[in-house]
């Protein structure tokens, strides 16, 4: 069996505040003494071995800013569960759409009770230098509410169909070759809610605003915002000239929207999207808590909140 151990970088953060302990899950500064004594608690015979490994990783940490995190399960050889690792991290790229990625993966070979090896290796990183990204910043004043969202949607990120569809295309778009194949992969992924053909662009317009809304002058201002980030899209799909300073420009809009859009897929958590879409029919501006029973509403990330519902693309 094989024990992986994430080590994600790009954050100014402390993401050890994420609380992940319904998975058995910590999230580890692999400079302190707790990731330390994490290690050793494994196996104190592989201590050296797997410190060297940190260390060679403290030399890749240029500044105080520059923190590196170990997501780590607290008993590794009880029912360890590599999706639930990698999980934790989509999580916390769809809270916030940042350049927050994994650079290093320790990895044990666990075999008899004992570890028998151990190696590391290098994670694909991303350097396209078109969209450096901004590293993951949140707020202590939200973490509370964070942390809930975490343990009560966690389990909604293996879902398979639609809402799984949309998360991979998000992902998808951090790590595209060019700048014009991020915006189109995170445009498939908005897509990935519309149910059938007709009156694509309408439909993905008004079911977006509902979705992501606050209220009815935020559900328009959306609808009218994705017009124009779909004007760009065509433009991208039908090979015509298009204006790549509008593309900066939107980008981080469209990643917001995108962001909460799966946010809100993931509390309403409906099976498939013609049951979706079907709901959001029959629906007005400002109602999207009528999509499902027990919706809650939640900011979780204020810059987010702010591209989407606030502002106005021009």
């Amino acid at each position: 069996m094989e024990i992986t151990i994430p080590i994600l970088g790009k954050t100014y953060y402390d993401l050890s505040k994420f609380d992940f302990s319904f998975l058995d899950i910590k999230i580890y500064d692999i400079q302190s003494d707790e990731f330390e004594n994490y290690i050793e608690r494994q196996q104190p015979d592989f201590k050296d071995a797997n410190m060297n490994f940190v260390i060679s990783i403290f030399e890749e940490i240029h500044s105080d800013c520059d923190k590196k995190y170990a997501i780590v399960k607290n008993n590794p050889k009880e029912n360890f569960n590599a999706s639930d690792i990698y999980n934790v991290w989509k999580m916390l790229l769809i809270l916030f759409p940042s350049d927050l990625q994994i650079e290093y993966e320790i990895i044990y070979d666990y075999e008899n009770g004992f570890f028998q090896r151990s190696y590391m290796s290098t994670f694909h990183k991303r350097y396209t230098g078109e969209y450096p990204g901004e590293l993951l910043y949140s707020d202590d004043d939200k973490l509370e509410e964070i942390n809930e969202f975490i343990g009560k949607y966690f389990k909604n990120l293996e879902n398979d169909n639609y809402i799984g569809l949309a998360i991979e295309s998000y992902l998808a778009s951090f790590s595209a070759s060019h700048l014009h194949f991020q915006y189109l992969t995170l445009c498939m992924a908005l897509e990935s809610v519309i149910y059938g053909s007709q009156e694509l662009t309408y439909r993905l317009r008004r079911s977006i605003g509902l979705l992501c809304g606050d209220n009815v002058n935020s559900c328009r201002r959306i609808f009218n915002n994705i017009n124009k980030l779909y004007k760009i899209r065509s433009k991208i799909i039908h090979g015509e000239k298009y204006d790549l300073g509008k593309i900066f420009e939107y980008l981080e809009p469209l990643k917001a929207i995108v962001s909460r859009t799966i946010i809100e897929l993931l509390i309403h958590n409906i099976p498939n999207k013609k049951d979706l879409n079907s709901k959001i029919s029959e629906l007005g501006y400002g109602n999207r808590n009528e999509i499902s029973e027990d919706w809650q509403k939640y900011e979780l990330n204020i810059m987010t909140m702010v591209a989407t519902n606030w502002k106005k693309l021009e």
